[in-house]
């Protein structure tokens, strides 16, 4: 891990850091460090937070938005989600009712507006 409980697992990291341009050595090290901005985008996705909020070790907050406006342009992140779909772990997906739509007559709504209720639901309502 990168420091930040909320970053990429090695795994994870292992099967996308190709995909990200830059980063390669030079003559004082790395260029870009592709690992903690992606965990800064990862940061975006979670919290919702806005760039001027992104916590300081991710780095300068504007640097960090100019980058990924520009990979967007360039379909990176459209590479990247699809290596991952290649091979998705669905070990944790889970769908509850907040995201499956029903009929509203399936809660039990009048038949017609202003009109009867459902038969089970009239004696109901009578007490």
């Amino acid at each position: 891990m990168t420091g930040a409980e909320d970053g990429l697992r090695d795994d994870q990291w292992e099967r996308v850091k190709d995909l990200l341009p830059g980063g390669r050595k030079g003559k004082r090290g790395p260029r870009l460090q592709n690992r903690l901005f992606l965990d800064a985008i990862l940061w975006f996705a979670r919290s919702g937070g806005r760039w001027k909020d992104l916590p300081e070790r991710f780095g300068q907050s504007d640097t960090i938005k100019r980058r990924y406006y520009r990979l967007v342009d360039r379909g990176v992140f459209d590479q990247i989600l699809d290596r991952l779909a290649q091979d998705a772990d669905l070990e944790w997906l889970m769908i509850d009712s907040t995201i499956v739509r029903a009929h509203h007559r399936a809660a039990g709504a009048r038949l017609t507006k202003g009109g009867r209720l459902p038969r089970g639901w009239a004696g109901l309502a009578e007490a």
